[in-house]
């Protein structure tokens, strides 16, 4: 396997998701992620746009880490100037060096039509957008997601593994493997029994066999580690303990 250390990102997610971006990624810089995933809105980590590109190149400089993916903004089909908001928000992500963009839309039947209109868009620039499922979401089970894959025939139109909500929904992590193969772009991790999430390495995600599994298709993308444990208070602790847990798995 080897070297997916290198490929591990941090998200500011359960009881994390609400500290601001200046108290967090530092946090997480020190426990030694070397990766940050960034939200456009709605997380208390989020950049604020009015700061500028600069700023956050300037920060990832001085802690030396890099943003792995960034989570556009949902675009509302029927709300003036969301679209042009989510497409302002990936420019921002591209001139961050991020190479991945997950993909929101708040209408599921408008779901295709705008994800391809944004790759049309965005065909100058380096991020590929992901279709994400997840909880709450317009998009919310596999045959959704292989759906708008092939309705948006387009190149920069992949998948994001969300392996903690598939295994969720009763889908195993090899199945999404086996259905998209090279499309997914980018792997969501978590450690998972049954619906809830768990510490690394205490669920029922064997990890070592997923990272082989992704090896063996000649997945080069990152993992971004999620956690939304029951005591959310401990989430610090256990995103640190899952990069410490990867470590020893990493062989």
């Amino acid at each position: 396997m080897g070297k997916v250390i290198d490929r591990i990102a941090a998200s500011a997610t359960g009881g994390d998701s609400k500290k601001a971006f200046e108290e967090i990624v530092p946090q997480y810089a020190k426990m030694g992620y070397k990766k940050f995933e960034l939200y456009a809105t709605g997380r208390g980590s989020s950049p604020l746009f009015e700061k500028g590109v600069s700023y956050y190149k300037q920060i990832a400089e001085e802690l030396n880490i890099s943003y792995s993916s960034f989570h556009l903004p949902a675009i509302d089909y029927y709300a003036a100037g969301s679209y042009s908001a989510a497409l302002q928000w990936m420019e921002f992500a591209n001139q961050l060096g991020i190479p991945v963009c997950v993909f929101n839309s708040v209408q599921k039947d408008k779901y295709s039509e705008m994800i391809q209109r944004m790759a049309l868009d965005s065909e100058e620039l380096t991020p590929v957008l992901v279709v994400q499922i997840h909880e709450g979401r317009s998009i919310e089970t596999l045959d959704e997601v292989e759906e708008v894959i092939n309705k948006a025939n387009h190149p920069k139109v992949k998948v994001l593994h969300e392996v903690g909500s598939y295994h969720a929904k009763g889908v195993s992590w090899q199945t999404v493997i086996d259905v998209f193969g090279e499309k997914i772009a980018l792997v969501h991790l978590k450690d998972m029994v049954g619906k809830q999430s768990v510490p690394f390495g205490t669920g029922e995600i064997e990890m070592p066999a997923l990272f082989k599994a992704l090896d063996a298709i000649g997945y080069i993308g990152d993992f971004v580690v999620e956690m939304d444990p029951v005591d959310r208070i401990n989430t610090n602790l256990y995103i640190q303990n899952a990069l410490e847990y990867i470590r020893t798995i990493d062989k």
